[in-house]
């Protein structure tokens, strides 16, 4: 497992900029849709990141 690190903010409109090497990494394109999900417990939680072929 390879970790990758980035930081960014949450404009004031709500939305989060994912950094390049990030989206690199990932292999994410331009476009793609991908899927959130929050997973942890209520004091430490983390944001999953998957790439989807389609909305449900």
């Amino acid at each position: 497992m390879t970790l990758i690190r980035a930081f960014s903010r949450v404009d004031k409109e709500g939305n989060i900029k994912l950094p390049r090497n990030i989206r690199r990494a990932a292999d994410l394109k331009e476009c793609q849709l991908i899927e959130l999900k929050i997973v942890g417990a209520s004091r430490k939680k983390n944001i999953l990141v998957s790439t989807r072929g389609s909305a449900r």
